[in-house]
């Protein structure tokens, strides 16, 4: 019998809704930038904190499709 083994692409379905989070949120960011609701320093800094994140999401998910 030959068990299929799906555990990184579960992985990788966890990552996809992580990443479009993140988008919801910059998106959500912007909006309340654009309608003064958020000052320009803090904008750019949370823009900053989600880039790093952004780029670690995308290094887990090459290096789960390197697999």
């Amino acid at each position: 019998m030959i068990i299929k083994n799906d555990f990184f692409n579960k992985d990788r379905d966890y990552l996809m809704k992580e990443k479009d989070g993140l988008i919801k949120s910059v998106e959500k960011l912007d909006k309340r930038f654009q309608n003064n609701e958020v000052d320009r320093e803090k904008f750019l800094k949370q823009n900053e904190i989600f880039a790093k994140r952004h780029e670690e999401l995308n290094r887990k998910i090459e290096k789960l499709n390197r697999n």
